[in-house]
């Protein structure tokens, strides 16, 4: 059986009653999606977008508690007195990166089960949602090199401070580029599902129109030169916030 067919249930099985979508929307009238499936998609969509958005939102917190202050820049010295701050940051941004894996992929499910075959253009943002998923591990990774035995090697490689803080600040540049991935990667995964997800039934008017905002914001990012992370801010703001719309949805699905 194609697997475009999965889960799809006949036009009566689905639910039309305007009581029973989410405040924002989630879900067309027009969805065949079988209800357990659609139940389960929306469900896991919704804990996967919160988690992400708490994982990121935590993230500083527990720096701030565990670590302290770093100064304006930290060298060897600080890392060294700070040993569990790479197994948080590597925990943290891994979690975010699960959490984006399971609202992606769970969208795409629920797409492909609505019955509307998938377009070019609804693949190429699914697979840009899941790279700029893939990513965050990748900053995970760069972060908790400096913790590794190799990392530890870097005091006796740099022994100037000045140095070592110019070599940590390279290794932050690289894990902020790593981000920008994840911003131009999630953009797309941000139109696609503005516009297929709205198509195919899976989003309504009020989070595809949040959607291209936060799409909007992403792209003003790579417009303006040493602008602040607004493509992060944005895709991870709006992955909290349909993560609640799906997770009602999940509740309302009869």
């Amino acid at each position: 059986m194609n697997t475009m067919d999965e889960g799809v249930a006949s036009p009566t099985g689905s639910s039309s009653d305007p009581s029973r979508r989410s405040p924002l929307d989630s879900t067309a009238s027009t969805s065949i999606i079988d209800p357990d499936l659609r139940r389960r998609m929306y469900r896991t969509a919704g804990l996967g977008g919160i988690g992400a958005a708490v994982a990121w939102v935590a993230q500083p917190i527990a720096i701030a508690l565990v670590a302290g202050d770093s100064g304006d820049r930290p060298d060897f010295a600080y890392i060294e007195s700070h040993p569990f701050n790479g197994v948080i940051e590597g925990t943290i941004f891994s979690a975010i990166g699960v959490g984006l894996l399971f609202l992606v992929i769970a969208v795409g499910r629920l797409a492909a089960a609505s019955g509307v075959p998938a377009s070019a253009s609804a693949l190429v943002g699914h697979t840009l949602g899941i790279a700029g998923a893939l990513a965050w591990f990748v900053v995970a990774g760069v972060l908790l090199a400096q913790f590794t035995s190799v990392g530890f090697g870097l005091g006796d490689a740099a022994p100037d401070p000045a140095l070592q803080v110019g070599l940590y600040q390279l290794l932050g540049v690289i894990a902020t580029g790593m981000l920008t991935v994840f911003g131009v990667c999630f953009t797309g995964w941000l139109i696609a599902l503005a516009v297929g997800g709205r198509r195919r039934g899976v989003v309504g008017w009020a989070l595809s129109i949040l959607a291209l905002l936060a799409a909007g914001a992403s792209i003003l990012q790579f417009l303006l030169p040493f602008a602040p992370p607004w493509g992060l801010i944005a895709g991870i703001g709006f992955a909290g916030v349909a993560g609640v719309s799906f997770l009602i949805t999940s509740r309302r699905v009869a």
